[in-house]
């Protein structure tokens, strides 16, 4: 399974459960779809945890978090 691949079943099925032929596209904002800090903290927990990643504190801007690519983006930079 690809980190895009993990990161959205993750999203979507358990942070902000969504039937699968409702998820948003990749570019959707997040925040509008259902994500809050609480989730966002849990989100980079699992990022952590599950893909071995690890996501600085300092690093988490908007324009990082804000949608699947963005965050698979950040992800894949951290991981090279």
């Amino acid at each position: 399974m690809t980190v895009r691949e993990q990161l959205r079943s993750y999203l979507f099925e358990t942070l902000i459960p969504t039937e699968k032929d409702s998820w948003p596209a990749d570019d959707a904002n997040l925040f509008d779809v259902g994500l809050d800090s609480l989730r966002l903290m849990q989100m980079l927990v699992f990022v952590e945890e599950k893909l071995n990643v690890t996501l600085p504190d300092h690093e988490v801007t908007p324009e990082r978090i804000e949608s699947v690519n963005s965050l698979v983006d950040w992800i894949e930079s951290r991981r090279s």
